[in-house]
């Protein structure tokens, strides 16, 4: 997630005229009349807020590009609905979905002048109330000031979340970056599944309508066998005909999806470079904390919590005497189960963690299973409650699939892409078992509507037991890998060049050389940098949150953060003044893996980058430093020899790229 993150941030950052130019568009367009229906318009802002939360954009600017084409796109509407009034109806889509309209005029009549200010939030009206008011004749003077207003409240309801999202992200210091990357794991999970339900609900009917019209016209085209699955499927007297579609289309997807994991899995395509890497990120910022929260939400997909609900769906199921249903469960269950271990027999794939060296993860049983009994659950459920309640236990049971499965990635009970690949599996599978389901029962179900009240019950249940019997207790840290040990000449000869010449983050991007190679104790680093003027990375407090903000401030005063190689964290973080306020020297560290001396017990071996920064004043009212690209960083890093902080050993050229091995003096 935060690779793709700051990915996404880095495109845009270096243009940063195209976003504010995206929002207004973005702004402009989800305000005009049909337009604004297919615009994601909440998520370029939520962009926008997150470059500005890293000090890409001014937020001033942001405001008033989103503010404008707001404005903008409502008066287009309401001169639309002015100027053509009555001949609108008359129009595509209108002439065929009248509907849209109707709730138009349904919303205004209900509340009046308001309405231009209240649709603003409403998706699937916030571009259709304008056109209704031009079309009823309010006055422009009163539609103008609803529209600035709406306009004033809609932009910061949907860029500061932004904001505050990119600020934590990059305001996090060494101590408390782990909690944020954990609390946005978390966050970002319930974000997507709201975005997703949201989608959903405002283009679901739109959806199965258009592709029911596309379907029945290959239908009769196709007279043949799959053309009279297909006329039955849309049989007026077959009410779960969007079901169904809904359901193919999952099978679909997720077979895809799959079969894609699969062929990267087996051919060591560079998902598993992303799983490496995904693996180091979380063992890096594990916290007690962390552990206690993840622990937790892990016992919703734990088996406890699984056979509780198999056991209230099948009494729930044998009450309304449906045994078929009965049936359709415990064949989703155990052949998912049979096929996942002959895939995982034929895989052999060990977990991350090693704990348990005989168990094969790939597909991931537990996310496979967690998946079978929530979907099918979902389900059952959703067939037998309101639209919108259905929309709310499908995303439920969603985002408790997605924290199962991020649990177990953090504790490393298998990789990412066993979580994918089983999650893609038991969907699809739980897809074709409710698609049988449906075809040969087509008749809706009894209406349930207290039965989500009964499960949630049994699952807080669950979890409260399980808590109340200490089964929540997280697995230990897995400890420090041994360092290999190296002599100083293998070191000098070999081994540097086995070594990366660059940082990459989590999915092997290339980034800043790694121009220093540096074998000390880390105490012993820290004591000999401090004694030529090096700092250690400022950490958040009261005073620099105040300097971010502040018009005059060194940059010595901002907070250095840790950076990622490989998913791990930077241990070791330092920096000392430029030559003028604007500007500073950083060095970050990450363990190499080896130690190197004669005896039993060497001297680890730290690999390093330097860079030189200055302070962007034009980013200000968020103060932001950006690396001068200009300077040689192998410059500043034979300077510390020059400084007497250490020694060189030896100078080599890594793929083009500079390298200096140094030693502290005392070695």
């Amino acid at each position: 997630m935060e690779q793709a993150y700051f990915h996404l941030l880095h495109l845009l950052a270096g243009h940063p005229e195209w976003m504010l130019t995206v929002v207004f568009l973005a702004a402009f367009l989800e305000s005009v009349a049909v337009i604004g229906t297919f615009v994601p318009g909440s998520t370029a802002m939520f962009l926008a807020g997150a470059l500005t939360g890293t000090g890409s954009l001014s937020l001033g600017w942001v405001l008033a590009w989103a503010i404008a084409g707001a404005i903008a796109g409502d008066g287009l509407s309401f001169w639309l609905g002015s100027r053509y009034k009555s001949r609108i109806v008359k129009l595509w889509p209108f002439s065929r979905h009248p509907e849209v309209l109707e709730a138009g005029y349904r919303f205004f009549g209900k509340h009046g002048a308001k309405s231009v200010v209240l649709a603003r939030f409403v998706g699937p009206l916030r571009a259709i109330v304008p056109v209704v008011a031009g079309m009823l004749g309010m006055s422009p003077v009163r539609f103008y000031a609803m529209n600035v207003l709406s306009a004033l409240l809609w932009a910061p309801a949907h860029i500061l979340p932004g904001v505050v999202f990119g600020a934590s992200v990059l305001l996090a210091g060494a101590v408390s970056f782990r909690l944020v990357v954990i609390l946005a794991l978390l966050l970002v999970s319930i974000w997507l599944s709201y975005r997703a339900a949201a989608l959903l609900l405002s283009h679901a009917h739109a959806w199965s309508v258009a592709a029911g019209r596309h379907l029945g016209s290959w239908a009769c085209r196709h007279p043949g066998p799959l053309g009279r699955v297909a006329r039955r499927m849309l049989d007026p007297a077959a009410p779960d005909a969007t079901s169904i579609l809904a359901a193919s289309v999952i099978v679909l997807v997720c077979g895809a999806l799959f079969f894609g994991v699969l062929e990267d899995v087996i051919t060591g395509d560079p998902i598993t470079n992303v799983d490496q890497s995904v693996y180091r990120f979380m063992q890096s910022v594990r916290t007690p904390w962390g552990d206690a929260v993840l622990a937790g939400l892990a016992t919703l997909g734990s088996t406890g919590t699984l056979a509780a609900l198999i056991a209230t769906v099948a009494l729930w199921m044998v009450w309304e005497r449906r045994w078929r249903t009965i049936g359709y469960w415990l064949a989703a269950v155990v052949f998912s189960q049979m096929l996942i271990f002959a895939l995982q027999f034929a895989m052999q794939r060990a977990a991350p963690n090693g704990l348990l060296p005989d168990a094969y993860v790939f597909p991931s049983n537990h996310v496979a299973a967690t998946v079978i009994v929530y979907g099918f659950l979902a389900f059952l459920l959703a067939r037998r409650v309101g639209m919108l309640e259905g929309l709310l236990v499908v995303t439920v049971t969603t985002l408790i699939v997605i924290l199962v499965a991020l649990a177990g990635v953090y504790f490393g009970r298998y990789w990412v892409s066993d979580a994918i690949g089983g999650a893609a599996l038991a969907y699809m599978w739980v897809a074709i078992v409710a698609l049988t389901a449906m075809l040969r029962h087509p008749q809706p179900p009894p209406t349930r509507r207290w039965m989500p009240a009964i499960v949630l019950a049994v699952v807080l249940a669950s979890v409260g037991l399980q808590s109340g019997l200490g089964m929540m207790t997280p697995p230990g840290a897995l400890a420090p890998l041994p360092l290999a040990q190296v002599t100083r000449q293998q070191w000098t000869q070999t081994v540097w060049k086995q070594l990366p010449c660059y940082r990459s983050d989590m999915g092997g991007d290339r980034k800043e050389p790694l121009t220093l190679q540096w074998v000390a104790h880390s105490e012993s680093l820290r004591q000999q940098l401090r004694r030529d003027g090096w700092l250690e990375g400022t950490d958040l407090s009261a005073h620099s949150l105040l300097s971010l903000a502040s018009p005059d401030v060194a940059a010595t005063a901002l907070p250095v953060l840790p950076k990622l190689n490989n998913g791990v964290l930077s241990s070791l973080v330092f920096m000392r003044p430029g030559a003028t306020r604007n500007e500073r020297d950083v060095l970050r560290f990450w363990p190499s893996g080896y130690a190197v001396g004669d005896g039993a017990a060497g001297v680890p071996l730290w690999v390093g980058s330097i860079a030189h920064e200055r302070l962007a004043h034009a980013s200000w009212p968020l103060n932001v430093v950006r690396v001068d690209k200009h300077l040689s960083t192998y410059d500043i890093g034979m300077k510390l020899s020059a400084d007497s902080v250490a020694s060189v050993v030896a100078t080599g050229n890594c793929h083009g790229v500079p390298v200096a091995l140094l030693a502290s003096v005392a070695q």
